[in-house]
């Protein structure tokens, strides 16, 4: 156990150490709802049968948090990182989350995050007869926003990203919470905005151009043609005018270039794809996997091998 999960657990005593450590013992299992409930009756209570945060009478943190799909909160799915770890958004107790604090489920959450004691989690998989949940183990809350707690599993070895630089993972894991609705009497504005979101997807004129000149008016990955639909993608995120650097682009057509930016596909040490799971899942886009990438005449144009690592190493694929 490294010193992260190790400082983390010190700050729990008694029943709650021991709960905390049941989940940190069982972490990727599945376990039977009766053999909870069992633990719970014999050595210390895991969850509350009736709410899916858990804050015992006898702590002011939170203990627990478990998840099901399809149920009354819009909780997100969990995302796993290859290291163990994981991301997971998930909604408060009481639907406005203005009334937040009005839930001594949520200030126990809360204090969690104030003050780093880890959090277990489980989320259901099995449902009746014989129920069961995946354990995933251990999380710190690391943000709350709009009613979403963001929890940050432990990996395998106990270390927990950083909470300051977001990665891919928590980028899908927190992706489309947008609460924004829609307005049927105004698309003339949302034509509008579309129009200029997409002038900006393309990059600076400048910057395109080089791209389509290097890689001939064609996407890198799938070869498709068509002008409109294709956008200058940069590879190490924008941080000024350096970074419209040919090196640092791709001509990607529009999805795949969504794809890239989520971190769902990316580029090998000699040029090809690869997708991440959930990509795989989506028959669309399976016949991409492996596949060479359509390179520049030019070798001073090819991507960066250094930018593309990285993009890996963020996207966690």
């Amino acid at each position: 156990m490294v010193a992260e999960l190790e400082s983390a657990l010190s700050k729990t005593m008694g029943e709650h150490r021991v709960a905390l450590d049941w989940f940190n013992e069982n972490k990727g299992e599945i376990i039977t709802w009766s053999a909870i409930q069992e633990f719970s009756n014999n050595q210390s209570r895991l969850v509350n049968q009736a709410k899916g945060i858990y804050k015992p009478k006898y702590s002011d943190y939170a203990l627990s948090l478990r998840t099901i799909q399809n149920g009354p909160y819009p909780d997100k799915d969990v995302v796993h990182r290859p290291d163990g770890s994981w991301a997971l958004h998930y909604f408060q107790e009481n639907q406005n989350p203005d009334q937040r604090d009005r839930e001594a489920t949520n200030r126990g959450l809360m204090r969690c995050m104030r003050d780093q004691v880890p959090v277990g989690t489980l989320v259901k998989r099995k449902p009746k007869p014989g129920v069961a949940y995946e354990i995933l183990g251990l999380g710190l809350v690391t943000n709350w926003e709009n009613g979403f707690f963001t929890i940050e599993g432990f990996s395998n070895v106990g270390a927990v990203h950083d909470a300051e630089q977001p990665d891919a993972t928590r980028l899908r894991a927190t992706h489309g919470t947008n609460s924004e609705t829609f307005d049927a009497e105004n698309d003339q504005d949302l034509r509008e905005k579309t129009l200029a979101q997409v002038a900006r997807r393309r990059g600076q004129a400048a910057f395109r151009a080089d791209l389509l000149e290097a890689y001939a008016g064609k996407c890198c990955v799938t070869g498709c043609a068509l002008t409109d639909a294709l956008e200058a993608a940069h590879i190490a995120p924008y941080r000024g005018d350096h970074s419209h650097h040919v090196q640092n682009g791709l001509l990607l057509r529009s999805d795949i270039h969504t794809l890239f930016d989520l971190g769902l596909l990316v580029i090998t040490e000699d040029y090809r794809v690869k997708l991440s799971n959930v990509a795989l899942e989506e028959e669309s886009y399976v016949n991409l996997e492996s596949k060479q990438l359509v390179l520049p005449d030019d070798l001073t144009h090819y991507p960066s091998l250094d930018a593309l690592g990285r993009h890996r190493k963020w996207a966690g694929v």
